[in-house]
């Protein structure tokens, strides 16, 4: 199959509505099942010939529907796993990015997780928003015992983290960081093998934190 032959599931024809129009337009019950498609098989989006508008839809059914832990859930997920995807990655539009801010819980059944979250061209793509509570709240999402962790990302992150993350105003991300890792480092077996990525990551949020206060 072709890229200009691909037609996506029929249930993203909707895509050719604008985004305003769409809001008004199918039935919530719609909406839903446009989540839940993407959340199943994002990585259709790949072959379809306009990968932006489609990205469009599904923000916008996103945007439409009541919020809930469930769709908040789903949205960050499907993210997640689109951002895995190098042909996907750059066609996120920069609102859907903001939904991490909203911290879902992800668990054991998110492939987000799963897909190369830590990728370190996804840790520079989130940083490059350039919103240290943006960048915190991926950190939360992303950092639990079910990530699969890359290490050139979490190399990554240890140099955004004494970059992005300084300074006494920064004091309150890195507390909300350090408490997130105490608890997935008492959820961690002592064998496991991130945990000392994540070890290294409280060590260098406590010494980041210790310069701070030494600064100030």
């Amino acid at each position: 199959m072709t890229q200009d032959s691909y037609q996506p599931p029929l249930i993203c024809q909707w895509v050719f509505q604008p985004a305003t129009q769409f809001l008004e337009g199918p039935p919530i019950s719609l909406k839903y099942a446009i989540l839940d498609a993407f959340r199943c098989s994002p990585m259709f989006l790949q072959h379809a010939r306009d990968i932006g508008a489609i990205m469009e839809l599904w923000l916008a059914a996103a945007s439409a529907v009541p919020y809930t832990d469930t769709i908040g859930q789903g949205v960050v997920d499907t993210l997640l796993q689109m951002a895995s995807n190098y042909k996907l990655r750059s066609h996120i539009p920069v609102l859907a990015w903001h939904w991490l801010k909203r911290q879902p819980v992800l668990g054991p059944d998110c492939q987000g997780l799963k897909c190369g979250t830590t990728l370190s061209a996804v840790v520079l793509m989130v940083r490059n928003l350039q919103d240290a509570g943006l960048f915190t709240s991926y950190l939360l999402v992303v950092w639990s015992e079910w990530s699969d962790l890359d290490e050139l990302g979490c190399r990554q992150i240890l140099h955004l983290i004494r970059g992005e993350l300084c300074g006494a105003g920064a004091a309150g991300y890195r507390a909300d960081l350090i408490k997130r890792l105490d608890y997935i480092l008492a959820q961690l077996g002592s064998r496991s093998s991130k945990k000392q990525w994540y070890e290294e990551f409280r060590r260098v949020l406590l010494e980041v934190d210790e310069e701070a206060m030494t600064q100030s």
